[in-house]
């Protein structure tokens, strides 16, 4: 019997929101997602990060960047010293605060093209450090224009990021040992979500055997390449609904053959049907 599909978790109703966590996990955290942007900053301890079958083993300053939709599991073990600021971000506050020539949601779309999800800030990390504990106390405290200062502080800090990582200046972390057919594979899935993907075709094209690939792929992700398959879609469908698409038209643009099972397969991922979907808010979903 196949697993359920990932879990999501967590939820953002403001644009952003800024947490600053310096005990230790409390439990082990399976793969998930959410249907927002996501900012881990490592500042002490012991631990790893697992993102989209990858896992990186992390060094104080050290930003893990996790686009809405991305599966993903803190690796640290219960009770080790683990210290880091999260950010939970808006996409749809972003693109409404992009301009032409600063695109806010740049840093995320780096890591989706580059397929590298940590990145090590070296010699901007004082910098970018300063502008996020600066934000964190502006969070925190309140103080007059504690609102005008805050946006401002994590403005600075996207666009610092972006620029370090367009100009090269920031490096990517390199993952662990990883089964290098798996990131193949997991990277060609990504680009191709939405196409007619067999099995059979997706292990002739890696020159692996297919029973093999399938039970590597669970190991290193949690989960079948199917619910892998199945998970994506239904979210990539949730945005482009949210953002207007007609339902029974971004059921076949996300790679449904089938109306009803794509119902059938969104009202248990999500708990409700596709028509229920809040639109013109993608991101903001509880």
């Amino acid at each position: 019997m196949e697993q359920p599909g990932y879990a999501e978790r967590g939820y953002l109703r403001e644009d952003f929101r800024v947490f600053h966590l310096r005990g230790p996990m409390e439990e082990t955290v399976d793969w998930h997602y959410h249907t927002f942007h996501k900012i881990i900053v490592f500042l002490s301890g012991s631990a790893s990060y697992g993102i989209e079958g990858r896992s990186y083993p992390l060094q104080p300053g050290d930003m893990v960047l996790v686009s809405r939709g991305c599966i993903h599991r803190p690796e640290a073990a219960p009770g080790a010293p683990y210290e880091r600021i999260i950010l939970y971000i808006s996409p749809e506050f972003l693109r409404q605060s992009s301009t032409e020539d600063c695109e806010l949601e740049t840093c995320f779309s780096l890591a989706r093209t580059q397929f590298d999800f940590v990145v090590r800030p070296g010699a901007r990390k004082k910098e970018l450090l300063e502008i996020l504990h600066a934000l964190d106390r502006a969070c925190t405290e309140p103080d007059f224009g504690q609102a005008l200062l805050s946006k401002g502080l994590f403005w600075q800090f996207l666009v610092q990021l972006s620029r370090g990582m367009r100009a090269h200046d920031l490096s990517y972390a390199q993952p662990g040992a990883e089964d290098e057919k798996i990131v193949a594979i997991l990277r060609y899935l990504s680009a191709h979500l939405t196409e007619n993907i067999s099995i059979d075709e997706l292990a002739a094209r890696f020159y692996i055997s297919k029973y093999y690939m399938m039970r590597r792929f669970r190991a290193e992700t949690g989960y079948t390449i199917h619910n892998y398959l199945i998970t994506k879609r239904l979210l990539l469908a949730r945005e482009q609904i949210a953002g207007g698409m007609p339902v029974t038209q971004a059921c076949y643009a996300c790679g449904f053959g089938d109306y009803s099972a794509f119902s059938r397969a969104y009202r248990k991922q999500f708990g409700q049907p596709p028509s229920a979907v809040n639109r013109g808010k993608p991101g903001n979903f509880a």
